[in-house]
């Protein structure tokens, strides 16, 4: 099967379409009746819009995921991240997406990943540019609409900060883009609210009530989420393991990017300390960072060893998604 992924051309592309129905088939077989909790006021338009669960939310999920994936691969391609050209990144983001069973319908992390997908472009985009004021102010535009999709993904304004630092010299007013960047999405929306007279409604019922420290409480069996968190433990583990092997023979420019994939990875962790009632959906959090790197791990090896271990890891989800289904047969 990843035969037909080291490529890059349209119809590969294409083929991703049916990867992702594959990854999410049990959708229709094994309903999910899991309501998100504490999500931003952008969720809750979508939500109002196509619903959280049903044939409408779920197929907008899976199209959301293909364009999602898309723009993963351009972006590797573009910046020559990996070794050799492939459509390997989106497809890995697309199996970690739907390892559990709780990734597979609507939920704000998937929608707010689309937009730490932008702005991670728009970091990518600044390396010793000298007029790019637009991208940086994009950066923190792209990561407030997201946190308004999720609250936690706030964090990931120091993602921006960390690419200025890396990527270009010091200066004070860049910084400060990013902040009034930020800043800006809450104030349209303010303006919008203020308009429909239900501002304070907005912020303590929308916006503050999204953030919390440390506040998990299970929904699911104790042993599903200590099973959850070990799988993606030994993927992250794996992916540390390997930072030698992606920075071999790197030009510097690509080096620190990867760097910045990594920061993006570590500071997915700050999640849990500024998220209110998480949900194990938020593991999503860290799809973006994981997916990229796990397939740079699977075009290092060689092509029937990389084959084999990414079929079992297709078995493996699939079988985690229709446990329950099977159970009940």
């Amino acid at each position: 099967m990843l035969a037909l992924f080291r490529t890059n051309q349209l119809l590969a592309s294409i083929l991703l379409a049916f990867y992702v129905v594959l990854m999410r088939i049990s959708i229709w077989f094994v309903p999910d009746g899991a309501e998100p909790l504490a999500y931003g006021p952008l969720t809750g338009w979508v939500y109002e819009m196509v619903g959280t669960h049903g044939l409408t939310a779920d197929i907008f999920a899976m199209a959301l995921l293909l364009l999602q994936a898309i723009y993963i691969n351009y972006l590797v391609i573009e910046h020559r991240l990996a070794e050799e050209t492939s459509l390997f990144p989106g497809l890995f983001y697309i199996l970690i997406s739907s390892a559990l069973p709780e990734f597979l319908y609507l939920s704000p992390s998937l929608l707010a990943n689309t937009f730490l997908i932008i702005a991670l472009g728009e970091i990518f985009s600044i390396y010793k540019k000298a007029d790019c004021a637009d991208r940086i102010f994009n950066i923190g535009f792209w990561v407030g609409i997201a946190a308004l999709f999720y609250a936690s993904y706030l964090v990931f304004v120091v993602l921006g900060f960390v690419g200025l630092n890396s990527f270009r010299a010091f200066k004070f007013r860049e910084r400060l883009m990013v902040i009034i960047g930020l800043l800006t999405p809450y104030l349209l929306l303010s303006v919008y609210a203020f308009w429909q007279d239900s501002l304070p409604a907005l912020w303590q019922e929308s916006i503050i009530q999204g953030f919390g420290f440390l506040d998990f409480t299970p929904q699911d069996d104790v042993n599903t989420i200590y099973f959850s968190l070990a799988i993606f433990a030994i993927i992250i583990l794996i992916i540390l393991f390997s930072y030698g092997s992606y920075l071999f023979r790197q030009v510097i420019e690509v080096q620190r990017k990867i760097n910045l994939i990594y920061w993006a990875l570590l500071l997915s962790t700050l999640a849990l300390l500024v998220q209110a009632d998480i949900q194990l959906f938020l593991l999503m959090i860290t799809a973006v960072p994981i997916g990229i790197m796990l397939s740079f791990n699977f075009i290092k090896l060689p092509p029937r060893i990389a084959e084999i271990i990414h079929l079992l890891m297709v078995v493996g989800v699939l079988a985690l998604q229709f446990k329950d289904w099977l159970l009940l047969r």
